[in-house]
């Protein structure tokens, strides 16, 4: 995929872009270009009117570079959100001391209504004197309250212009709580623990509709100003997590969807692990409720009914289709949900047996995989999990690197990744890879059973358009010189994770091992 190559940030109000000087200076060397953007009204653009909400979205859209990571301020935070919910230029998106609502509405918190109102006519009123009113309320709390205040009254603008009121009444108006939990791209959310604007109750909400929050504690309003070096640090946490997501999931629920009816034909290998790893499960294991988690077509639903007749069956996908298909064909689960396994829809501690073959190679957020895996699992409950790890259509990748530079193949995570992320969520057990390898007459062939199982690359970075004869040429003399008796050769390497809850918080670690099996296509 192309690289995170900008980095645009956008002040709060009452401010303008000298608020990011302490933060990137404590950010250091980058490679990405940084943009700071003043609002209308404020820094640079103080002679320029403030527009209405949508033309100012619109108009700041205009101004982000592409494949930026979006850095916002309280207001300009706000803002961030609606462009990070409409705009392909941001890839990612930090929000600092943002409400998803500035004042109070339906019971969510933030500033009363009333205070709000009054001190949009003290702005009128008395401008100068209700910014400085405002630089305390934004240093309070704070434990370098001192030193922030002093550096906050230092930016006194010259003039207060009309455009100042106006931005007001779009910090009132904005309503992000129906778009925060839809992003879909890596995202955090900053608070400060003593934060007078802001209140602490807000970044609960968010954190209950799974948004990613984190609170510095000791700051109020401005962590950026007080606490530069944490805030870079978490900045750049996010930045390696845009690095890290290949890929869009809304375009592996489409490539999936478009795949349910071709993929049983086609899915010989998928049927062979998803039986074995069934085959892992406790002859004594007895659960009462199991979540099929990326459950395709019904095949592992199928399987988990003959072996557990009277459990309650949960069938979870990512791709509506999919879970209509096994509805359809499949009917054995006994309910049908579609949902991302990194943010799953069901209740703590609900679940007896998580059972997952060859999806979740599909999720690069492992700490929240399995953080939302550990949540809904009940005392004693097991994890059996399949996926794939590096080394997976290798001789592909290679035949493809002889064409070109471009990613080809999609990109799979090592099983140390997997270990890691299993052991800082309480999660012990068993982990083993084992190699698979299917043969093929022909790449044509290879390549036209991936796109039948929905497995061709979706990466971001993935080439447009149709593959040309030369190309393919090209591809193919550079895989017939892999060809053995058998064909040419497609090695799946099969990561197994045979997992249970850790109790009473005792430290789980994962133990790692290896076997290796060469097969060929399973026509079962």
């Amino acid at each position: 995929m192309s690289a995170i190559r900008n980095i645009a940030l956008i002040h709060g109000w009452g401010g303008d872009s000298r608020c990011w000087e302490p933060l990137l200076e404590a950010m250091g060397t980058m490679t990405q270009a940084v943009h700071c953007i003043d609002l209308p009204g404020f820094g640079e653009r103080a002679a320029q009117p403030w527009p209405q909400t949508e033309q100012l979205v619109a108009e700041l859209e205009a101004q982000l570079p592409q494949d930026c990571l979006l850095v916002g301020w309280s207001l300009g935070g706000m803002l961030a959100v609606q462009l990070a919910a409409r705009s392909r230029k941001v890839r990612a998106l930090v929000t600092i001391a943002a409400n998803a609502s500035f004042s109070e509405r339906d019971q969510w918190p933030g500033m009363p209504q009333a205070v709000f109102e009054n001190f949009c006519v003290a702005q009128q009123q008395q401008p100068e004197k209700n910014w400085q009113r405002f630089c305390g309320l934004e240093a309070r709390g704070d434990s370098e309250m001192r030193g922030l205040l002093k550096t906050l009254k230092s930016w006194q603008p010259t003039e207060f212009p009309l455009s100042w009121n106006r931005s007001l009444t779009c910090l009132g108006e904005i309503d992000n709580r129906h778009l925060l939990p839809a992003l879909e791209i890596p995202a955090l959310h900053i608070f400060g623990e003593q934060d007078a604007l802001v209140p602490a109750a807000a970044a609960q909400q968010l954190r209950n509709l799974k948004c990613p929050v984190t609170m510095v504690q000791g700051a109020g309003h401005c962590p950026h100003l007080s606490r530069p070096a944490e805030v870079a640090a978490l900045v750049k946490g996010v930045l390696d997590e845009g690095e890290s997501v290949p890929l869009d999931k809304s375009a592996v629920a489409r490539a999936f969807g478009r795949a349910a009816h071709s993929y049983d034909a086609a899915a010989h290998l998928q049927r062979a692990v998803c039986r074995a790893l069934l085959n892992r499960v406790d002859e004594h294991c007895k659960p009462k409720r199991i979540l099929d988690l990326g459950s395709g077509t019904g095949y592992g639903s199928a399987l988990l009914r003959k072996r557990f007749p009277d459990a309650e069956i949960i069938a979870l996908d990512i791709a509506p289709a999919m879970l209509a298909f096994a509805r359809e064909n499949r009917p054995q689960a006994n309910a049908y949900i579609a949902a991302d396994a990194e943010q799953l829809p069901l209740q703590d501690g609900c679940i007896d047996l998580v059972f997952s073959s060859f999806a979740l190679q599909w999720c690069y957020k492992l700490p929240q995989l399995f953080a939302e895996i550990q949540r809904i699992l009940a005392d004693d409950a097991r994890v059996l999990i399949s996926t794939l790890v590096p080394g997976t259509l290798q001789e592909l990748e290679d035949s493809w690197s002889a064409v070109d530079g471009d990613m080809h193949v999609n990109r799979f995570l090592p099983a140390g990744d997997w270990q890691q992320a299993c052991a800082s969520n309480q999660l012990g057990g068993l982990l083993h890879t084992e190699q698979r390898v299917l043969h093929f007459d022909t790449v044509t062939t290879l390549m036209r059973e991936l796109k039948s199982i929905g497995a061709h690359n979706v990466n971001r970075a993935a080439g447009k358009g149709l593959l040309s004869r030369a190309r393919l040429r090209q591809l193919t003399e550079a895989y017939e010189a892999k060809r053995t008796d058998s064909g040419l050769p497609a090695t799946y390497q099969v990561l197994y994770l045979n997992l249970a809850r850790s109790v009473n918080g005792a430290t789980a670690q994962p133990e790692l091992g290896n076997l290796h099996v060469a097969t060929g296509s399973d026509p079962a």
